[in-house]
C-alpha cells in the first residue's frame, strides 16, 4: 500500500500490461470515505474499495492532470508527450496561429507543471519591459463632466438632477483586456493547488505585477484580438487562453475541498483531429461538419434515433460523401478494432447511404486496413495516428489520410441515395 503525499499514475500502464493486481498501475492508498468520494467525483481516477477497511485502489481513466484532496495529490501522466498535448489543445482554439508556432518551453511529464511553466516563461517575457497599456472605455458618475454625457442614464438614474453626472470617457492605463487575461490565467494556476512551489513563486510575482488590473469574471474572461500593438503578448495570450478554457476544478464533498486541473484526453484528441481533418477537407472543396452544425440525421425511418458522427464530409452539393470517427484508444497489431466501433460506423454508413466509413485511432501499432461488412456493400477503414510525431508531420499525416479518402474514388465518392436519411 502507498501512503505518500503524491501518487502518480499513467494513462498507459507503466508496467506495460496494466494487470489487475499491479501496484504500479493500480496503487492502493489510505483514504477517508469523504476523500475517496472526492477523488471519484473529480473523474481523474476510479476509486475502488479493497478488502482492507479505509484502503482504496486507484485506476487511471482517459483523463490526465492532477487533483489534490486534503494533503494527498494524485497525478495522471499521459501516454502522449506533454508538449504534443499542449500543442493539440492550442491548435483547436487557433489553427492558423498554432500551426506556425510549435515550440513550447521545456516540459516534463506533469501536465500542470508544463502548462504553468510555459505560461510563466511567456508572461515574464511579455511583461519584462512593463505592462502593456491602452485605452478602455469607462462609464462612471462624477461631480464634473468628463468625456461624454450619458443623457439616458442621467434622466433614468438621476431623475433630471444636474449632479452627479453620468459620463463615459476613455481611460489610458494598464487595466486592459490583455492584462486581465494574463491575470485570470495566473489566478487559475495559483488556485489549482497542484502547481509546483518553484512556479507558485513566479506566478505570485506576476500577480503582484498585475495588482492594478481588474480580475475578470470566471468563465467570462476577455479574448483580446492579436494585433501589432500587443505582439509581445501573443505567446502569453495563447497560453492564457488554454488555461482559462481548460480551467481547474474546485468543489466540495462535505467538508473536503477538491482542487486540481483535469483534461479529457479523448476530447483533446477528438477536437484536434476533427479540426485538422475539417481543414484538410475544406482545402479540397468540401465541408467537414461536426454534430449540431449540420442537418440532423436519423437511423430509422420514423426519425426517432439520431446519429452523430464525429465528422461528416459533405461535397460542394451538400451531399454526404464520407463519415469519420475518432477513437482515443490503441489498436494493437493484428487487431481490426473494437467490435462496438465497427457496429457504430456500419450504422452511420447505412443511415447516410455510404459505402465506406473511417475510424481514426490514436497511436496504434497496426497499419491501415479495411474491414468488409458481411451482408452490406460497406467497408470500414481503420487508421492509426502517432500523436508523438512533431506537429508539422502530424498535420501532414492527416492531410495524406484525407487525400487517400478522396483519391480512392477520384473526384467522386460512392454514394447510395437515401432520401429518408435527411
Amino acid at each position: 500500500m502507498n501512503d505518500p503525499d503524491t501518487v502518480t499514475l499513467f494513462e498507459r500502464p507503466a508496467c506495460g500490461y496494466g494487470c489487475a493486481g499491479c501496484m504500479v498501475c493500480r496503487p492502493q492508498v489510505a483514504l477517508t470515505p469523504e476523500g475517496a468520494a472526492a477523488f471519484a467525483t473529480s473523474g481523474l481516477v476510479t476509486v475502488t474499495p479493497t478488502t482492507t477497511p479505509g484502503v482504496f485502489t486507484l485506476t487511471a481513466t482517459r483523463k490526465i492532470g492532477a487533483v489534490t484532496v486534503d494533503a494527498l495529490t494524485v497525478r495522471v501522466e499521459p501516454k502522449t508527450p506533454i508538449s504534443c498535448v499542449m500543442w493539440m489543445m492550442g491548435y483547436v482554439r487557433d489553427p492558423a496561429w498554432w500551426s506556425q508556432h510549435t515550440a513550447l518551453a521545456d516540459t516534463d511529464t506533469d501536465l500542470v507543471a508544463a502548462l504553468a511553466e510555459a505560461f510563466v516563461v511567456a508572461a515574464e517575457r511579455a511583461t519584462a519591459r512593463g505592462l502593456l497599456s491602452g485605452y478602455r472605455e469607462v462609464e462612471d458618475s462624477g461631480p464634473v463632466l468628463r468625456g461624454r454625457l450619458r443623457a439616458g442614464d442621467q434622466i433614468t438614474r438621476r431623475f433630471g438632477l444636474a449632479l452627479p453626472v453620468e459620463i463615459r470617457y476613455d481611460e489610458y492605463d494598464e487595466d486592459i483586456a490583455e492584462n486581465q487575461l494574463l491575470l485570470a490565467a495566473a489566478l487559475i494556476l495559483l488556485d489549482s493547488a497542484v502547481v509546483p512551489p518553484r512556479l507558485q513563486t513566479r506566478l505570485a510575482r506576476l500577480r503582484r505585477a498585475l495588482a492594478d488590473v481588474t480580475p475578470p469574471t470566471a468563465g467570462a474572461e476577455p479574448s483580446p484580438a492579436r494585433t501589432r500593438l500587443n505582439e509581445r503578448y501573443h505567446w502569453a495570450l495563447q497560453l492564457a487562453d488554454l488555461i482559462t478554457e481548460h480551467r481547474s476544478i474546485e468543489h466540495r464533498i462535505g467538508n473536503v475541498v477538491v482542487r486540481g486541473f483535469v483534461l479529457d484526453m479523448w476530447k483533446v484528441f477528438e477536437d484536434f483531429l476533427m479540426t485538422a481533418t475539417a481543414a484538410a477537407i475544406a482545402s479540397r472543396g468540401g465541408r467537414g461538419v461536426r454534430p449540431g452544425s449540420g442537418p440532423t440525421r436519423y437511423l430509422d425511418h420514423g426519425r426517432t434515433v439520431t446519429i452523430e458522427p464525429d465528422l461528416t464530409w459533405y461535397d460542394s452539393d451538400e451531399k454526404p460523401v464520407a463519415v469519420i470517427d475518432a477513437k482515443y484508444k490503441t489498436v494493437t497489431a493484428g487487431k481490426t478494432g473494437p467490435n462496438a466501433d465497427m457496429y457504430q460506423l456500419t450504422a452511420y454508413c447505412t443511415a447516410l447511404g455510404l459505402r465506406e466509413g473511417h475510424l481514426i485511432y490514436a497511436k496504434g501499432d497496426t497499419a491501415s486496413h479495411a474491414v468488409a461488412i458481411v451482408g452490406a456493400d460497406i467497408t470500414i477503414y481503420c487508421h492509426a495516428l502517432d500523436l508523438a510525431t512533431p506537429p508539422a508531420e502530424l498535420l501532414a499525416s492527416i492531410d495524406v489520410l484525407v487525400e487517400a479518402m478522396r483519391a480512392r474514388h477520384g473526384d467522386e465518392f460512392s454514394v447510395i441515395g437515401h432520401g429518408s436519411a435527411t
